[in-house]
Order: C-alpha cells, then sequence, then structure tokens
C-alpha cells in the first residue's frame, strides 16, 4: 500500500502601509485552502477563505469574504512563491459562471503588494489570528 503525506498547515503574515495581512494555508501537491484576513490601518476588515489550485510555484483561486459593509464577495486570489516569501498577485480580473478568476497574461506580482513571510502557530495566536476551521 502506498502511503500519502497529509497536507501541512502553514502560517504567514505580510504588512504594508500600516495594513496587516495574515495568511493560513494548507498545502497539498495540487491544491490549496485556509483562511485569509486583512487588517487595514482604519480598523476595517476583510476575512475570509481562500482556496484553488496549486501549479508549480503558482496558488491560484478564489477569496470568498465577507466585506466591511457585511456583503459576501468573492475575489480571484493568486500567489507566487519565492523561497520563504509569498507574493500576492493581481491582474485582469475575468468572470466565468460567477467565479472571478485573473486573466493568466494579466497576472503580475509587484513588490509594492503584499510580501508574506512564515510565521509559526504561536505568533499568529498571539495576533488573534482564528484558523481552527481548517
Amino acid at each position: 500500500s502506498c502511503y500519502k503525506e497529509s497536507p501541512r498547515k502553514f502560517f504567514y503574515k505580510a504588512s504594508k502601509d500600516g495594513n496587516i495581512a495574515l495568511l493560513a494555508l494548507t498545502l497539498d501537491d495540487n491544491y490549496f485552502y485556509g483562511q485569509y484576513e486583512v487588517r487595514y490601518k482604519d480598523s476595517s476588515l476583510e476575512s475570509g477563505e481562500v482556496r484553488g489550485s496549486r501549479i508549480g510555484d503558482t496558488l491560484k483561486g478564489r477569496f470568498k469574504y465577507i466585506t466591511y459593509g457585511g456583503h459576501e464577495k468573492i475575489a480571484a486570489f493568486v500567489l507566487l512563491q519565492r523561497g520563504e516569501v509569498l507574493k500576492l498577485g493581481s491582474g485582469e480580473t475575468w468572470t466565468y459562471f460567477n467565479i472571478p478568476y485573473y486573466s493568466s497574461e494579466t497576472i503580475k506580482f509587484n513588490d509594492s503588494s503584499f510580501q508574506f513571510h512564515s510565521i509559526d502557530r504561536i505568533a499568529a495566536e498571539k495576533l488573534n489570528f482564528k484558523s481552527d476551521g481548517i
């Protein structure tokens, strides 16, 4: 019988211009899922679930969250793994069956976007990052 290693959970933190982003990801060879939270310096918050496909060094999927105004929203989501750092990407958003995604040709990973660095579970808990659901 073949034994397959179970997916592993990782925690990340990024900060930019007084805003903080936290990420708890469970990674497998072909997919990822987890929690993503952006804490803005004006005290507003976007918090929800990310999930999608893992293709080489790219994680591509969606971010389903509740907006500051209380509305559910789904946004395209993409990360590029560069060593220990995950870079948040952006691009031109298209929609297919109400699911937004970035057009592959337009995806960029700017240094001005969030750059996620690994933190441990204890650091995540000290930041009151609730990631128990994954």
